[in-house]
């Protein structure tokens, strides 16, 4: 089973998400990352990325621009590749998803709001 680490579980992407994988055998989200724990997840929600030692085997990142560099800085440090769907970075936040690329797998994909 893989094991999913979701960053912006509270926003209506991550809900969706955890919706999904809650009826998929192959893989289940085992932490979640937000702003605030808002009670309505079946799973550990953090608050602050550096507290999350769950283990784990990717990310998937539907949070804000702003959680991008620690998000790049925290998959790097914990070897873990990382599903990136979060819009607006701007030029110095993609050459750091270029950097971050060079030492771990990352997809990064905009645009997949439903």
């Amino acid at each position: 089973m893989v094991k999913i680490i979701m960053h912006g579980c509270n926003g209506h992407m991550g809900q969706v998400i955890s919706g999904l994988l809650e009826q998929d055998p192959a893989a289940r989200i085992v932490a979640g990352i937000d702003l605030s724990d808002s009670g309505k997840n079946s799973y550990p929600v953090f608050t602050n990325i550096w507290e999350c030692e769950t283990e784990a085997d990717a990310i998937i990142d539907f949070s804000s621009a702003k959680a991008v560099d620690e998000l790049l800085e925290y998959s790097v440090k914990r070897q873990l590749p990382v599903v990136l769907c979060t819009t607006g970075l701007n030029e110095e936040q993609l050459l750091k998803v270029e950097e971050a690329a060079k030492k771990v797998a990352v997809l990064k994909s905009a645009n997949m709001s439903l």
